[in-house]
């Protein structure tokens, strides 16, 4: 129930930056679906949108560029295609 009102006053007014954390995790298919389409609205909007996940899905369908971060170690900045193409062919370091 956090996850879905914290997502809701959040996202109330139309930020510069949103920084999501696992909220594609949470919740039923009904709220994950309108946390995308809001996330989707807010990014054509021009919010920036920090999308933190340990789902390479959620970050495929959300973002343009992704950063790997490794234990606290920073693996890999780049295009989404680029960073998840390291990630698989390296992720048991």
């Amino acid at each position: 129930m956090q996850a879905r009102l914290g997502f809701a006053i959040a996202t109330l007014i139309k930020p510069d930056i949103l920084i999501v954390d696992e909220i594609l995790s949470v919740g039923d298919a009904h709220f994950q679906e309108k946390c995308k389409n809001k996330m989707n609205e807010l990014k054509s909007g021009g919010t920036t949108l920090i999308l933190v996940s340990h789902s390479i899905k959620d970050v495929e369908d959300n973002c343009k560029n992704a950063v790997w971060i490794n234990k606290g170690n920073l693996m890999r900045i780049g295009s989404t295609e680029e960073v998840i193409e390291e990630y698989i062919k390296n992720k048991d370091l």
